[in-house]
């Protein structure tokens, strides 16, 4: 009986870890989301969008979005880190309809 306690508890701990880990994690997959998009939302609103830009910001978005999604595969997100995710999507898809009116902006 002490034995399974033992074992239990250590299994405990471990999971505990790991768990600290994966919310880590998400919680730097985040972190770097945010800086993309803020990045994206002074440029432009700067006006200073170019079509390299535009190109350059669907491949960050794509990186994005397939780093999000292997996230999900292998952790469990918080309800307070799946709303910034929503949150930080909602900005960056503003930021990509700004775009569009500036002349070379961005593109489908």
């Amino acid at each position: 009986m002490n034995n399974i306690l033992k074992l239990s508890i250590v299994l405990l701990v471990l999971l505990i870890i790991s768990c600290g880990k994966s919310n880590q994690q998400v919680n730097n997959f985040l972190d770097d989301y945010e800086q993309v998009v803020e990045k994206w939302e002074a440029s432009i609103s700067d006006g200073e969008f170019t079509e390299e830009d535009s190109y350059e910001m669907n491949e960050i978005i794509e990186e994005m979005e397939g780093e999000a999604k292997e996230l999900k595969n292998v952790t469990k997100w918080n309800r307070k880190q799946q709303e910034r995710y929503a949150k930080l999507t909602e900005r960056i898809m503003d930021a990509i309809f700004k775009s569009m009116d500036i002349p070379g902006g961005f593109s489908f």
